[in-house]
């Protein structure tokens, strides 16, 4: 008996051994499972950790909703370098009338020898040009030619560069030139100069120039002599590196050097991949090592950010005005798609939409123009923004097209009017007819009164009206006129005795 309840307690031990075996497996298993579904359907693995860089800091975040995705160091106060070009590209575009400003001229003063050797003293060129040669080539003394230009002097030029960080919110960064050269009292933060990446990017003259790899500008030395031509090649090291990465077509980066004695780079890029922008910002980092580190946080930023769409690429968002256009009102469109990131400690009732369309747009346009932004806002704060763009080309209109009347509708007005007019000369043409025939019969009735008043004299001579003896007064015409009608009466008269 003992040895029989002894192997039934055994047997009741293995049977739970196995069971929990069992449990764990299948546990294991489902996990497993979900974990190869969810690798399906993002067709990658989130990775844990951001990649190690050699930067001192950095930032990664997403353009398109501003979320943090990653970061190091990044309240910490460096030198900015030439990232500062972006802020002083923003400040002169925030300066100018409108885009034909972009052709004025600039000629270069006695001390732009101070800032280089690209330009000479009397030399000039358009700020177009001298915007290219900054954002593209990262020329000093294109810098410092637009801050000139901008302002009336450098001096007030950074005081905008400043107050244009306090309208970003940007606490932590102090602009003391518009080049980015080396200065003891200037610094920035990898934070502050991924936002200054991201409105940066929304302008299209920006956007234009951070996607060249080269570019060719028009020198002038003085009006007799023929314009020299200078090329700037882009310092992104996406463009001029070897590596091949799915990150080759990224559409805007610069590298700044904080010292050109010293291999360290300040360097702020921005990538684009199904529509997400991805910010990416490496403060004193090995030159060398720039592309690597660089690709291994945005294929990291791709895998981690939050991808919640709030529209759809290609809705239509609504109208943009054109000034002097053949068609004054053409439907815009969002050029990609929009994102919008909620922290987990709020909710979707925060996100909010707004849709601003440039009030300033003369034809012509292209297709594919911007026109506007679909702006998305996180707690009444501007998070992300979308392109509105147009899917069709805007030639130049006629005349009133000036006063955003378009040709249709020039020709609809134009067949109102003339029906109008054609109403009017209807209208005084009948005037007319019944006036003349109101003459006509005022006419008719005037030579019936003299034809009676002629009857009337002829039959006073012949009874000799004046048999006192002397002639009298002719009568008035009311006079003649009641006496036809007394006579009238008296023959009424006797034609009714005779009857009788």
């Amino acid at each position: 008996m003992l040895k029989n309840s002894n192997t039934a307690r055994i047997r009741k031990q293995m049977v739970a051994i196995i069971s929990v075996i069992l449990i764990l497996v299948t546990t294991i298993g489902y996990i497993a499972l979900f974990e190869v579904y969810a690798e399906g359907e993002n067709n990658a693995v989130v990775p844990k950790k951001a990649p190690a860089v050699s930067a001192s800091s950095y930032m990664v975040m997403s353009g398109s909703t501003s979320e943090k995705v990653a970061a190091k160091h990044a309240d910490r106060k460096m030198q900015p370098g030439k990232i500062t070009m972006l802020m002083t590209a923003m400040v002169v575009l925030d300066n100018m009338y409108d885009d034909k400003e972009l052709k004025n001229t600039v000629e270069s003063g006695d001390k732009i020898a101070e800032y280089g050797e690209t330009f000479k003293q009397g030399e000039s060129a358009s700020v177009g040009d001298l915007l290219n040669a900054m954002l593209v080539g990262g020329d000093v003394q294109a810098a410092e030619l637009l801050a000139k230009y901008s302002a009336s002097s450098r001096k007030i030029f950074v005081k905008e560069m400043n107050s244009k960080c306090m309208e970003l919110g940007l606490m932590d960064t102090l602009f003391t030139n518009a080049s980015g050269r080396y200065d003891i009292k200037a610094y920035s933060t990898a934070a502050d100069l991924a936002v200054i990446t991201q409105a940066a990017y929304r302008y299209q003259v920006i956007k234009d120039a951070l996607a060249k790899r080269s570019v060719t500008i028009a020198v002038a030395e003085n009006k007799s002599k023929k314009p020299r031509e200078i090329e700037f090649r882009s310092t992104d090291p996406f463009f001029t590196g070897n590596e091949k990465t799915e990150y080759q077509y990224i559409k805007g980066g610069i590298l700044g050097l904080v010292d050109e004695t010293v291999n360290s780079a300040q360097f702020a890029a921005i990538a684009t991949k199904d529509d997400m922008q991805m910010i990416v910002v490496l403060m004193d980092s090995a030159k060398e090592n720039t592309l690597r580190e660089a690709t291994s946080l945005f294929e990291y930023a791709d895998a981690k950010v939050t991808k919640n769409t709030i529209v759809k690429k290609g809705k239509m968002a609504g109208h943009a005005r054109v000034r002097g256009g053949a068609v004054t009102r053409v439907p815009a469109y969002t050029e990609t798609k929009g994102f919008a990131y909620v922290p987990p400690e709020g909710s979707d009732s925060l996100i909010e939409t707004q849709v601003a369309m440039y009030d300033d747009l003369n034809a012509p346009l292209s297709k594919g123009d911007k026109v506007g932004e679909f702006r998305i806002y996180v707690a009444d704060e501007l998070k992300g923004t979308v392109d509105l763009i147009i899917k069709e080309d805007v030639p130049v209109g006629w005349y009133p097209s000036r006063f955003y009347i378009s040709n249709i509708a020039t020709i609809v007005i134009g067949a109102l009017l003339f029906v109008f007019l054609v109403f009017l000369l209807r209208v005084g043409h009948v005037k007319r007819r019944r006036a003349k025939r109101r003459e006509a019969i005022r006419r008719a009735r005037i030579r019936e009164l003299a034809r009676k008043q002629l009857e009337i004299d002829e039959d006073r001579k012949r009874r000799e009206w004046n048999a006192s003896g002397y002639e009298e007064m002719p009568p008035r015409t009311t006079d003649i006129r009641k006496e036809a009608i007394n006579e009238e009466a008296r023959k009424r008269g006797k034609r009714s005795r005779r009857k009788r």
